[in-house]
């Protein structure tokens, strides 16, 4: 990956290749810089880039490194580089397609915007239209500005005064489905978003509505689509066969980028795994592209210190690493492994899925204010809400794989903290902690829908852990306010559906008592433990107790403290004890009342 050189006193990254983008006097996001621009009366020319990014590095290359545009930032505007990386916070106000340039006021009001600066003359011509305007007709500039302000201020006010949650239906995954069929391409196998070309990037969320959608009703055509659009991403170019991994995109051409992202391989582990998991042919058909993700994040971004790095570039001739380790990204590549090691019987790779989450605690945890977002020799910058939920999923997934109760009581503090901080009650979790940075767009609060459906499911997964029914709760209202209008989201609405339906559905949950806490043998509890987290069921729980060291809990559960059993609960009914795995899926089934498939 390009390095990450340092600049005007803040670190930013530049393309790998021979550039003069470091010329330009860039400044840090943030209040200093605005200061500036407003003492020295000038306009702030934004760049939101990101290391892995070709097409930023071919913006270093060209427009950045014109002796017009170096001169003309420097002495007409105050230069501010953002990493979207670092902070994607602000990248998503300013940026949504990146990288992308903006032209602020010293307020951070957008003045003007351009979808990339590629172009040298185009970028000479556009910082000049602004500069004409913000010199010889400052009112018009004013009175736009104050227009948005005004107008994004009355759409706020009215969401808060009409957004009422919506209702909660198991038809609101029939909406995801019809869908996800209506963008369907059936030769070869793709999705296609509105206005967008088949198959040019993985859908993991996708995958796991359509194998969620076959556990849940049975509906067989719905896993031989996850199954037809699972073998095109590993076939199709997506997948990288010689050194394994998968690509962040296709070009317009079908040819693969050359970035390869550790959120992705993530992401996609975590489906693969899901997929292979409910059919031998499946697991057959992907085991390859499994085995290669796996290895490729162990071997390529990982270290034997749990780092992921954040990302590689593989052009022609070069091969960069970007070793940041960012909270999200690492914990989803955590999840990944940890599944895939389940499911291949691999304890190598569930011992590292582990040792991520241990990085993330010992290096990247801000004590009561959650996780920290980056981390390249130290934590820093806050993170965001996603930060938050990724980690809450990769401990909770710990937990449940290892049967470590340190892992469970790490989530239980951090929920605590994300319902004080990230809670809005009736809208969600704000991406922003209270109390955050509010320079420029950053003071107007946002609530993702990734992240909230991601922080709503780590909830039903801890109200199924505890049987306390306030997680349950929040997870409802945070799901309810993003129900209306499903059908206008897109395929973003994936995961959304798939958590409101494990949400109204009665999961099972699958509780090991054991003699001795985790690590130490149990000839009983073990194999009851293992054969669980292997089950081929939409959703489920599986946690496994010690009887003496997590007593309390037990007693809050209702179970009874005899160990070397398992029980198999919904609420607050439970079944057992069991002492054969064979019991297991007779017994949901009892329970339910729903056959399982």
């Amino acid at each position: 990956m390009s390095p990450v050189l340092t600049i005007a006193g803040g670190s930013f990254p530049f393309s790998p290749r021979p550039h003069r983008a470091d010329e330009i006097p860039w400044r840090e996001w943030g209040d200093a810089a605005l200061e500036d621009a407003a003492a020295s009366d000038r306009p702030v020319f934004l760049s939101v880039v990101a290391a892995w990014s070709t097409a930023a590095h071919r913006m270093d290359e060209g427009a950045y490194s014109d002796q017009r545009v170096i001169d003309l930032l420097a002495s007409q505007f105050v230069a501010v580089r953002v990493d979207a990386d670092e902070r994607p916070d602000v990248a998503a106000r300013y940026a949504p397609v990146m990288p992308a340039v903006a032209f602020l006021t010293p307020e951070g009001d957008p003045i003007a915007s351009l979808a990339s600066a590629s172009d040298a003359d185009a970028l000479v011509h556009a910082a000049h239209e602004v500069l004409d305007e913000w010199y010889r007709d400052r009112d018009a500039v004013a009175q736009r500005v104050d227009a948005a302000r005004a107008m994004r201020a009355a759409e706020r006010a009215a969401a808060r005064a009409t957004r009422a949650p919506g209702v909660l239906t198991p038809a609101i995954l029939d909406v995801a489905l019809d869908l996800v069929r209506s963008r369907w391409v059936e030769d070869p196998p793709s999705l296609v978003e509105d206005g967008g070309a088949a198959g040019h990037a993985p859908h993991p969320g996708v995958l796991r509505l359509l194998r969620y959608a076959y556990h849940r009703r049975g509906l067989a055509p719905e896993f031989n689509r996850a199954l037809a659009l699972a073998e095109e991403l590993v076939a199709g170019g997506l997948y990288d066969h010689m050194d394994g991994g998968f690509f962040r995109w296709l070009s317009a051409e079908g040819d693969p980028v050359p970035e390869k992202l550790a959120r992705t391989q993530g992401a996609m582990l975590l489906a693969l795994a899901e997929i292979a998991r409910s059919d031998e042919e499946a697991r057959d058909a992907l085991g390859d592209a499994i085995e290669g993700t796996a290895g490729y994040l162990v071997g390529t971004l990982g270290d034997a210190s749990g780092a992921i790095a954040a990302a590689e570039v593989t052009e022609p001739g070069a091969s960069e690493l970007d070793r940041r380790v960012f909270t999200g990204a690492a914990a989803t590549a955590a999840r990944g492994l940890l599944q895939a090691g389940v499911l291949l019987d691999r304890r190598d790779w569930v011992e590292r899925g582990r040792r991520v989450v241990d990085f993330l605690l010992g290096r990247m945890r801000a004590g009561e204010a959650g996780m920290y977002h980056a981390w390249d020799g130290s934590g820093r910058t806050l993170g965001l809400l996603d930060d938050q939920a990724q980690m809450l999923l990769a401990l909770l997934e710990a937990y449940e794989v290892s049967g470590q109760a340190h892992y469970f009581e790490q989530a239980r503090q951090i929920v605590r903290v994300v319902d004080r901080d990230w809670h809005e009650p009736g809208l969600g979790f704000r991406d922003l902690a209270d109390g955050s940075e509010d320079t420029g767009l950053l003071a107007e609060p946002a609530y993702p829908l990734a992240a909230n459906a991601a922080m709503a499911e780590a909830l039903i997964w801890l109200a199924r852990l505890t049987h306390d029914e306030r997680h349950l709760s929040t997870a409802q209202e945070t799901l309810g306010a993003f129900a209306p209008g499903l059908e206008g989201r897109g395929l973003a609405v994936a995961d959304l559906a798939r958590v409101v339906d494990r949400l109204l559905t009665a999961e099972p949950e699958f509780k090991i008592v054991a003699e001795h806490p985790a690590g130490e043998p149990d000839a009983v509890a073990d194999p009851l433990h293992a054969a669980a987290l292997r089950l081929r069921l939409a959703g489920r729980t599986v946690q496994r107790l010690d009887r003496a060291g997590e007593a309390d809990l037990i007693a809050q559960l209702g179970l009874p403290e005899r160990p070397k059993v398992a029980y198999v609960c919904a609420g607050s009914t439970c079944l057992g004890p069991l002492t054969d795995p064979d019991q297991y899926l007779p017994t949901v089934e009892e329970l339910l009342g729903a056959p399982v498939w």
